[in-house]
């Protein structure tokens, strides 16, 4: 007579399935604006119209000044503060051009990665007074240039469009 040995029986082993972490959204209103003046006489047109630009993370992106609201403020009112803080240059509203929406994932800092959607009104801001400056600790760089030139250095396709809406102003 044959005996077996009764075997144990065979559990497979877990697998472990590590999850990814649940990423949050965050969602920012922002503004900002398209600064500009009419060149001085002396300079290469006189009467032709300058557009101040910012440069950040490391002078490789070149953008329009903008930021978040703060409580209780309008976004023509950030739109002004943003811009002074961020170029040193005191504006008025000529116009509202338009609003920007997109998104982008954060990482900065982050160890879940954050989605984050942003609107940003942008208005036509004329300059009064002060001087374009990259004092702020948000700003790498700044520069006045011509609009034609400042839709071939803005790296964000809204805020070239921004600039484009300009352009119809002042034609």
């Amino acid at each position: 007579m044959n005996q077996t040995t009764p075997t144990p029986e065979r559990r497979p082993i877990p697998r472990i399935v590590k999850r990814p972490a649940r990423r949050t959204v965050r969602r920012i209103y922002s503004a900002g604006g398209v600064p500009f003046r009419r060149a001085d006489v002396g300079e290469a047109s006189p009467g032709s119209v300058q557009v101040a630009l910012i440069a950040t993370a490391g002078g490789n992106r070149w953008q329009l000044p903008k930021g978040r609201l703060e409580p209780g403020e309008e976004a023509v009112q950030a739109a002004i503060r943003e811009v002074e803080e961020e170029t040193g240059l005191r504006t008025v509203v000529e116009v509202f051009l338009r609003t920007v929406e997109y998104s982008y994932t954060d990482t900065y800092r982050r160890e879940i990665p954050e989605t984050v959607y942003k609107r940003v009104d942008f208005y036509l801001l004329r300059v009064v007074g002060g001087e374009l400056s990259d004092l702020s600790f948000e700003v790498d760089g700044v520069l006045w240039t011509t609009p034609e030139e400042a839709l071939q250095r803005l790296t964000f396709s809204g805020e070239r469009e921004c600039v484009r809406q300009a352009l119809e102003h002042w034609t």
